[in-house]
């Protein structure tokens, strides 16, 4: 006990001394964690990553904006295509057998395009082509061939509510 008494300020001052040496080494290995987590595998710094995942950023939404031009191009362009289509399937005269003859629409956004109706007889086929502008046609067109159209514009009214 007076070993204590008397060298109580050594005992405090190596305590501390350990303490301190080791709280050295806690923070030498951190700091060694710490620059090896910025060093990359190329040998930059966190900075230049950063400003390197910045331009490719940069690039990646020069190239989506481009990609949103092409596809309302592409848009515009397919509204001009016939993609809404009715077909009417009928018996043209009562001696035939069977739903044979049809008459079929197809039309684009603007309602634009031809109908094609083929009538089926005995003993021979006709098929006639008649354009149509804006759900109408310059021609005289039979009940088959409207009712084709309108169901035709139907679906695409449909189409765009599904879509």
């Amino acid at each position: 006990m007076d070993f204590l008494r008397e060298n109580w300020f050594q005992i405090a001052a190596g305590l501390t001394a350990l303490c301190l040496l080791i709280f050295n080494i806690i923070l030498s290995c951190r700091l060694r964690a710490y620059k090896k987590l910025t060093r990359l595998v190329q040998g930059g710094t966190v900075e230049e990553h950063i400003v390197a995942l910045g331009e490719r950023l940069g690039a990646q939404q020069r190239a989506i904006s481009e990609n949103r031009d092409a596809i309302a191009d592409l848009r515009q362009q397919v509204s001009c295509f016939p993609h809404h289509w009715h077909l009417e399937r009928y018996n043209a005269f009562e001696n035939t057998g069977s739903d044979l003859s049809f008459s079929l629409a197809l039309l684009n956004d603007m309602k634009d395009g031809f109908v094609l109706t083929g009538i089926f007889g005995r003993e021979d086929t006709r098929i006639y082509a008649k354009p149509v502008n804006a759900g109408k046609s310059a021609y005289h067109l039979s009940e088959e061939e409207e009712l084709a159209i309108k169901k035709a514009i139907k679906t695409n009214a449909d189409h765009r509510e599904r879509g």
